[in-house]
């Protein structure tokens, strides 16, 4: 009589391990996806809350912000590192060497502030001296090389950014416009290649797209050769695109074009040699390669709802983020 070997049931063992594992990597993908909340350690820049647009580095560590507004006017303002000590460059007025509609901000080699203003691009000196300004048409953001070439975009035509030289005169464009398929006119194309110029220290430009649907960031050289096109990605992202993606189709109806930005922001961090791009209160930092590093949520100190960031400076152990209703406030950069 053969005697037959008990052999144990692995059957049951085997679905408890394998939902063990399923579970885990549920677990790991949510974690991975989480929304990490960094809230801010100080608000900088008091006098100017109301309606800031921008925050940027100049020579000297010296700090400039921008304000756009009616009550109290417009204003530039430039302090130390620590964003305390404060003084008043520019203050909104109907004179040409007056403030009147800033959009945006960017800072040359010497100190000087070149400002989207109203139609001009305006250079002012450190004491607040009106050094140039010329026409552009429908500038919304600048950047400056550090040669003195002035980069500005707008609502583009025929290329994505405008390079003058320091009085004005216009060198050439730089990057070809993407070419959206369902836009039902070239008003509408225009807005969604709409973007922002982050210029990194070695004269790389990055063109932030702030309206097309699917987030995107092009690398380019001094020189203006396409290096890279990257295509940032984030739950967060998914849920900017999809609010998009409503308010664009209810302007194609309505016949306005317009929309709701998915990246708001932009900023090199040359400590890190990484861009951030910021959409909203979500902020990503990307490699080399322009894929996720790891991204924040920005919560005020006080909590209340996020801090909608419209200007964004990263270095060394802060990032800085300005949005129009709260103002300008300062965050340590995890390491």
């Amino acid at each position: 009589m053969k005697h037959q070997i008990a052999r144990p049931d692995l059957r049951a063992p085997c679905r408890i391990i394998c939902l063990a594992c399923i579970l885990l990597l549920s677990i790991l993908s949510v974690t991975a996806d989480a929304q990490v909340e960094l809230r801010a350690d100080r608000q900088i820049f008091f006098e100017a809350t109301h309606g800031t647009q921008t925050i940027k580095k100049g020579p000297g560590n010296k700090l400039y912000v921008l304000t756009r507004s009616v009550k109290p006017p417009s204003s530039l303002w430039i302090s130390d590192y620590s964003g305390s000590s404060m003084r008043m460059l520019l203050s909104g007025g109907s004179e040409p060497t007056d403030l009147r509609f800033p959009k945006d901000l960017a800072v040359d080699r010497d100190g000087n502030a070149i400002v989207v203003d109203a139609g001009l691009i305006k250079t002012f000196s450190l004491d607040g001296k009106l050094l140039s300004s010329f026409p552009s048409d429908r500038p919304q953001s600048v950047g400056v090389l550090s040669d003195g070439r002035i980069l500005v975009s707008g609502l583009p035509k025929d290329g994505l950014i405008f390079v003058y030289d320091r009085k004005g005169n216009l060198l050439g464009h730089i990057g070809e416009l993407v070419k959206v398929e369902d836009a039902p006119g070239p008003g509408f194309n225009a807005v969604l290649n709409a973007g922002s110029i982050v210029v990194d220290d070695d004269d790389n430009i990055y063109y932030v797209f702030r309206f097309l649907l699917a987030p995107t960031v092009r690398k380019y050289t001094p020189e203006g050769k396409l290096l890279a096109e990257w295509h940032p990605q984030s739950a967060y992202l998914d849920q900017a695109i999809e609010q998009a993606k409503k308010t664009y189709e209810a302007n194609k109806v309505n016949g306005a074009p317009g929309g709701n930005p998915v990246l708001t922001a932009g900023a090199f961090d040359i400590e890190t040699k990484t861009l951030w791009v910021a959409s909203g209160p979500h902020v990503l930092q990307l490699d080399s390669s322009g894929k996720t590093i790891r991204s924040f949520e920005l919560l005020l100190p006080e909590g209340g709802p996020p801090l909608q960031a419209e200007g964004l400076l990263v270095d060394g152990d802060f990032i800085r983020a300005a949005g129009p209703l709260h103002g300008t406030f300062e965050f340590l950069k995890p390491h």
